[in-house]
């Protein structure tokens, strides 16, 4: 497009905006939007986070004892749940090429609701190998599906604040998970299903993929897939967001497939380095969401005790996540935002390495979860910088791969330092 019909295009966008802008209420506007969208992404979010949590506690909880699991069975069962995550991620983004986002990612949180449910009546370690699995690649669409839906419904600008908030939900996942936890060690902890045992841990995935499947029913109904399939919003609102939308050049645009778009991506060394970034930062959180407790419990304290312990890592990580996102507001850059998450990480790594005692060691961990506030600031940078619909596709199907390549390692890394 000319410069001259870029600017005629701006300008006609602008009157289109100003006259919009005449009839309706911009702040009550995006109210209406954020009290919609938000809560149903902060769901997702926070589901998909607390099925990874809740392996963690079902492991002081008797997991291992109750299935007969020994060695690096536990280890290589969270290692097998990334594999598959990484490798569903081409599947899962061609089908959010294909149909509609809010279809895709509310059919399948009702699978994985439904593959937690029956982790509770697993009998053995290969029966729930299976279903984890089958588990990571499911959960594998809901960063790619969230960041879309939020560039659906905001400009580059609102998107950092609205990500922000929906991410927070990893906080309170683990805070959420230590509860849970600790309320199912207060039932029966005989897991035998076979003497019709039926505590602890079990209970435990049972109520969290109950809990999956009703977030997954009100995501089909009410999540809507465009601005104009928003019956909440009037024709003036929907007219004022998609101008502003078109304004910001944000949105996914029409959902074709371009095959160049697709080269232009894979080619970006953008999207490359926010590969290793990804790689780099999330190894630290995945040794941690998948040994914490165990860690926690080996320090002395029982399994309750564990869980109510591994709560402020919760509490860490919203914090960080919030004063990184609105430092981003604020005018600072990006990339000083990750980095300044990733001193606290580092603190926390030496506390965990060379101090003795158990306050100290609690402290490192808990400093540790610093390292989880960067992530999303990587996600908003990919919306921020991503145009077309294949190209952010092909952009977060990338980071969600080196998320789980991330978390392969994580696991492996945590065997010899914490096994």
């Amino acid at each position: 497009m000319e410069d001259t019909e870029k600017t005629e295009v701006t300008t006609a966008l602008q009157a289109v905006i100003a006259n919009q802008t005449g009839r309706v209420n911009v702040g009550q506007l995006y109210r209406k939007i954020d009290f919609r969208i938000i809560p149903l992404m902060f769901l997702c979010y926070f589901y998909q986070f607390l099925d990874k949590v809740a392996i963690n506690y079902a492991n002081v909880m008797g997991l291992q004892q109750s299935l007969g699991m020994h060695g690096q069975d536990f280890s290589w069962m969270a290692t097998a749940f990334f594999i598959s995550y990484a490798i569903a991620e081409f599947a899962q983004a061609y089908l959010l090429q294909r149909f509609p986002v809010s279809k895709v990612l509310g059919c399948n949180v009702f699978v994985w609701g439904l593959v937690l449910c029956c982790s509770a009546a697993t009998r053995n370690f290969a029966g729930l190998l299976a279903l984890r699995v089958l588990l990571g690649a499911c959960e594998s669409v809901v960063a790619p599906a969230l960041i879309l839906v939020t560039s659906v419904w905001y400009t580059k600008r609102q998107a950092c604040a609205r990500t922000g908030l929906w991410y927070c939900s990893v906080g309170v996942a683990q805070m959420a998970g230590g509860l849970v936890s600790f309320a199912a060690q207060h039932g029966s902890q005989d897991n035998d299903l076979a003497r019709g045992a039926f505590g602890g841990w079990r209970i435990m995935f049972l109520a969290v993929g109950a809990s999956n499947l009703l977030v997954s029913f009100a995501v089909l109904l009410w999540l809507p897939d465009t601005v104009d399939a928003a019956r909440f919003l009037t024709t003036d609102e929907k007219a004022l967001v998609r101008a502003t939308l078109a304004l910001d050049q944000g949105g996914n645009g029409r959902q074709v497939f371009r095959p160049r778009a697709l080269v232009e991506a894979l080619a970006d060394p953008a999207v490359w380095l926010l590969f290793c970034i990804v790689v780099l930062t999330v190894i630290p959180s995945g040794v941690i969401v998948t040994f914490s407790a165990t860690l926690i419990n080996g320090f002395g304290y029982t399994s309750k005790q564990s869980a109510l312990l591994n709560m402020p890592s919760g509490v860490v990580s919203i914090i960080a996540t919030l004063l990184s996102t609105f430092a981003i507001l604020r005018g600072i850059p990006r990339w000083l935002g990750i980095l300044a998450m990733l001193v606290p990480t580092m603190i926390g790594a030496g506390l965990m390495s060379f101090y003795r005692g158990q306050g100290g060691s609690l402290a490192g961990i808990y400093l540790i979860n610093f390292t989880i506030a960067p992530l999303a600031l990587v996600f908003n940078l990919v919306g921020s910088n991503t145009s077309g619909y294949t190209k952010k596709v092909t952009a977060y199907a990338t980071l969600a791969i080196s998320f789980s390549i991330a978390n392969i390692i994580g696991p492996q890394v945590g065997v010899p330092l914490y096994g």
